[in-house]
């Protein structure tokens, strides 16, 4: 896949912080019909090259949901995880930077589509710990839930197995030290 010039990439990513959703919109569909490329492939590709940040990033960031919303919906099946779990150059996915500004709408969003909170950044931060960094508690507070409900998930009854209550082991546990 060749990538876009840096006319294109500018453009995407700009449309993108400054939330002009029907802008990209259209920037992105008359793109594809110059390049023949599809809009998803031609939104994973933009990409600044220095930051390694994405239109997803951006949006992300900033609370665009109407922009993190047409970006999904350039795709025809959920979000690729190139896509929703793109990194940037410090580590950061979209998830960090929603979760660290409290935009607690994008986070849903991101979630919602297959967005990993359990990536680390360059610093050892999941979306969690960077949001409780930035005093955004509404945010850890949903995404404590949404992990929670994603373990239950994990097994078939959503229950730990005989003899592994977590809450009483650490209980017991608790007991020992006092």
């Amino acid at each position: 896949m060749a990538g876009l010039d840096e006319d294109a990439i500018d453009e995407i990513l700009y449309l993108a912080r400054a939330n002009e959703a029907a802008e990209l919109e259209s920037y992105l569909s008359q793109l594809s019909a110059q390049t023949k490329r599809p809009t998803t492939e031609l939104v994973i590709a933009a990409v600044d090259p220095y930051s390694k940040n994405s239109a997803l990033h951006y949006a992300a960031a900033n609370g665009h949901n109407d922009v993190i919303k047409l970006i999904f919906s350039t795709s025809t099946e959920k979000p690729t995880p190139a896509l929703i779990n793109a990194i940037n150059d410090s580590g950061n996915t979209p998830l960090h930077w929603a979760a660290l500004n409290g935009h607690l709408e994008s986070v849903k969003l991101l979630m919602q589509s297959g967005a990993d909170v359990t990536i680390f950044n360059k610093a050892g931060h999941d979306a969690v710990f960077e949001a409780e960094l930035n005093d955004k508690q509404e945010v850890v507070d949903w995404l404590l839930g949404a992990v929670e409900e994603l373990e239950k998930g994990i097994g078939q009854t959503g229950e730990s197995p005989p003899g592994e209550d977590i809450d009483e082991a650490m209980e017991d546990r608790d007991d020992i030290k006092t």
